[in-house]
């Protein structure tokens, strides 16, 4: 197994919503490494807490609140090391966007990846960000599919 890990946003989530996969993201997090975030990871939890409140009515008000505090105190207690998004992996997303259609936020998840000096195993649940990420030479580890690790 790597001694680090970069989480994308869509295997993050599964660490503070219960579903497929969830249970590999918190296999890795008990392990003995290093595990990194981008810092629009933390606004990209957030809102996507706040939609299953406002928008699919799937938690309550009350567990929005606990669900962003559980996470935050990940956060503040640095289970996560966040990187903060530079003008350097700005450019690097901005390279990425330009080669092939990626969202901007996707981009900046791989270009901040491609900034860990480690190589990190990216963990990415997202089937589109998986592809571009092994093609832009990231070794990618997919909850949803534990068993293939895939390399470029």
């Amino acid at each position: 197994m790597p001694g680090c890990f970069f989480f994308d946003t869509s295997a993050l989530f599964k660490r503070y919503r219960w579903e497929e996969g969830s249970n590999v993201v918190a296999g890795i997090l008990q392990q003995d490494a290093v595990f990194y975030i981008s810092a629009i990871t933390l606004c990209e939890v957030i809102s996507n807490l706040r939609r299953l409140a406002d928008v699919d009515g799937l938690i309550s008000p009350q567990e929005f609140e606990v669900l962003r505090a559980t996470f935050l105190g990940d956060v503040g207690e640095r289970l996560f090391e966040v990187i903060e998004v530079t003008a350097d992996i700005i450019l690097t997303a901005t390279d990425l966007a330009s080669q092939k259609y990626i969202a901007p936020l996707d981009a900046i998840q791989i270009a901040t990846a491609l900034s860990v000096p480690e190589k990190p195993a990216f963990v990415c649940a997202d089937q589109k960000l998986i592809r571009i990420a092994v093609a832009s030479g990231l070794h990618v580890m997919d909850p949803l599919h534990p068993g293939e690790f895939e390399r470029r």
